[in-house]
C-alpha cells in the first residue's frame, strides 16, 4: 500500500491578527496526512479556531494578519490563495450551521455547495443520494431548514458538504449547541466520513465523543502546540491529566459528584407554576400539565432533547411567553407576565447580543443614573468573578468564558430575584466552565433563583439542586428532596 500523502504542512508557521500585537499562533510545525482524524484542543483563547481558520483558507482571505512561516493546504500556500480556491477539496462545518446555510428547505441546501462549484447534475444526483443513504438523513428530507433541531442542522451542513464531494473537512466546535443524542449522531456521521477514508480535523472543548475516533490529539496554549499525542496514547490517559492541563474529561464515570445544595437564606423569593400548557398555534402541546416551586438559592437544571420545549419554558416563566393554560405565581401571588419580566434576568446562549457599552465597567453602570455607591458595587461584584482587571476594556475583547461571567455579573448587579440562562457552558473550556460554576453558585447564594438549560452532562452534574426534566408533551419536577446527581445519567445520552 502507498504512503499517504501529506494533506496539510506547516513549518515555523506564526499568525497575527490585524490591528493585534499578539501571536495567535507562533512557530507551528504540522504535517496532517490524507485520512488522518485530527483533533484540536486547548484552553480558549489557545489558537484552535484560527489553525482551523488557516485548513480552511478563511485566514487570511476573510480575517487578514501577518504570516510568517508557510502553511501549504492541499499543495497551495495559503498567503496566496483565496477561499474559493480550496472549496472543491476542503468543507467547513461550524459550530451553528445557520451561518452557512443558504436555502430554506433540506432537499436544496444539501446540493446547493455542489451546484456553487459546478458540479455536473449527474454526479450531484448521485452524490446526493449516496450521501443520504450512508448518513441516514432520509427522514430529513422535504423538511424546513428553521424546523430542525440544533442536531439535524448539524447533519445537514456535513451533509452538504459530503455531496460536495471534498476530502478534506474541518469543523470548528461541532458539539457546541447539541444534545446527548445530537451528539451521538454526531459521531456516527464522523465514524462513517473516517471509515470512507477522508481527512478530518476537529477543533473541540468536549472529547468524550471523539476519544474512539482520533488518531492524534494536539493540545494548544498559547497559540504553540504543547503537546501531540496519538488516539491510543489519549485514550489512556487517567482522568488527572484532564484536570491537570485544564481538558474536559473524555470519561463521565470518572467525575466525582459533589451535589450542591441550597445555601441562601429561608424566607426568600418563591415562584411556583401551576398546571402550565403550551403549544404555539397549529403545533400540537409542548407540554401540559406543569407544576413545580422553586425557591431562592435554588439553581434548576432544565434538560431534555432539543425541540422538547426548554427555551419556550423559561420564556413563559419570564413573561415573554403566555402559556395556553395555568397560571405562574411570585410568592403565591398571581404574576402577570409584565410583573414576571421586571423580576426577571435573562442570560443568551450566546452573550454578545447582550452587551453594548464601550467597557466593562459602563456595561455594569448602563441604563442607571451611576452614583459612587454603584460604582463601587460595579467594582466589587466585578473582582469577585475575576474580572476586576478588565474593568475598562471592551466587552468583545474578553474570552468567551469572561464574557459569559459578565453576563452572569449583570445579573447580580440587576437584582433580579429570577435568572434564567440558556447553555452558559457551551463552547467553555474545562477551567471556564468551572469558573461559570462558581459564578452561578454566587448568585444562587445571594438569594437568588436560578433556571438553567443544559446539554453539559460535565457542568449539569455537580451544579443543581433540582431537576426540570422535559419529554415529549410533559415536565417531569425533581425538587431538592428527591434530587440526586445521579439522575442526571438517565436524561444525558452520553
Amino acid at each position: 500500500m502507498s504512503e499517504k500523502h501529506e494533506i496539510i504542512r506547516m513549518e515555523q508557521f506564526s499568525f497575527t491578527y490585524e490591528g493585534s500585537r499578539e501571536y495567535s499562533l507562533q512557530n507551528i510545525n504540522l504535517a496532517v496526512r490524507q485520512g488522518e482524524f485530527l483533533v484540536l484542543t486547548g484552553a480558549s483563547g489557545c489558537g484552535k479556531t484560527t489553525l482551523t481558520r488557516c485548513f480552511n483558507g478563511l485566514i487570511p482571505d476573510f480575517f487578514e494578519g501577518e504570516i510568517d512561516g508557510s502553511c501549504l493546504v492541499h499543495g497551495m500556500e495559503i498567503s496566496r490563495h483565496e477561499t474559493s480556491d480550496y472549496a472543491a477539496m476542503v468543507g467547513s462545518v461550524f459550530q451553528d450551521p445557520r451561518s452557512q446555510f443558504f436555502t430554506l428547505h433540506v432537499n436544496t441546501e444539501i446540493p446547493f455547495p455542489s451546484e456553487n462549484l459546478g458540479r455536473p447534475m449527474g454526479e450531484i444526483q448521485k452524490n446526493y443520494q449516496q450521501t443520504v443513504d450512508e448518513l441516514e438523513i432520509s427522514n430529513l428530507l422535504g423538511k424546513s431548514i428553521f424546523h430542525l433541531s440544533s442536531g439535524e442542522k448539524q447533519k445537514v451542513a456535513i451533509a452538504s458538504v459530503k455531496t460536495a464531494g471534498v476530502s478534506t473537512y474541518v469543523l470548528d466546535e461541532p458539539s457546541a449547541n447539541l444534545d446527548g443524542e445530537g451528539t451521538v449522531q454526531l459521531r456516527q456521521m464522523l465514524a462513517v466520513l473516517k471509515a470512507n477514508g477522508h481527512t478530518i480535523i476537529v477543533s473541540e472543548h468536549k472529547l468524550h465523543y471523539l476519544k474512539d475516533l482520533a488518531d492524534r490529539v494536539l493540545v494548544l496554549k498559547a497559540g504553540r502546540i504543547e503537546q501531540s499525542i496519538s488516539g491510543s496514547e489519549f485514550r489512556t490517559r487517567p482522568p488527572e491529566w484532564f484536570s491537570r492541563n485544564g481538558l474536559r474529561q473524555t470519561d463521565y464515570d470518572s467525575i466525582i459528584s459533589a451535589p450542591y445544595t441550597n445555601a441562601a437564606r429561608e424566607g426568600g423569593t418563591r415562584l411556583r407554576a401551576e398546571d402550565l400548557a403550551f403549544r404555539y398555534p397549529g403545533n400540537k402541546l409542548l407540554w401540559n400539565h406543569a407544576s413545580f416551586l422553586c425557591q431562592a438559592g435554588d439553581i434548576v437544571g432544565v434538560v431534555g432533547k432539543n425541540g422538547v420545549g426548554k427555551s419556550t419554558l423559561i420564556r413563559v416563566l419570564m413573561g415573554l411567553e403566555k402559556p395556553k393554560s395555568g397560571k405562574v405565581y411570585i410568592n403565591e401571588q398571581y404574576a402577570s407576565k409584565q410583573q414576571r419580566q421586571k423580576q426577571s434576568f435573562y442570560v443568551m446562549q450566546d452573550v454578545d447580543y447582550q452587551l453594548f457599552a464601550p467597557t466593562v465597567l459602563e456595561e455594569m453602570l448602563s441604563c442607571r443614573d451611576a452614583k459612587e455607591a454603584d460604582v463601587r458595587k460595579a467594582k466589587a461584584i466585578l473582582g469577585n468573578f475575576g474580572l476586576g482587571d478588565f474593568l475598562n476594556v471592551h466587552p468583545s475583547q474578553l474570552s468567551g468564558g469572561q464574557k459569559q461571567r459578565l453576563a452572569i455579573a449583570l445579573a447580580l448587579m440587576n437584582n433580579s430575584p429570577f435568572i434564567f440562562m440558556d447553555e452558559p457552558t457551551s463552547g467553555l473550556d474545562a477551567d471556564n466552565m468551572r469558573k461559570t460554576q462558581s459564578a452561578i453558585r454566587q448568585l444562587a447564594e445571594s438569594g437568588c433563583c436560578i433556571f438553567v438549560i443544559t446539554h453539559d452532562y460535565e457542568f449539569a452534574v455537580n451544579t443543581f439542586t433540582s431537576l426540570l426534566v422535559l419529554k415529549e408533551g410533559t415536565i417531569e419536577h425533581f425538587d431538592s428532596e428527591s434530587f440526586q446527581s445521579d439522575l442526571l445519567q438517565q436524561y444525558f445520552t452520553i
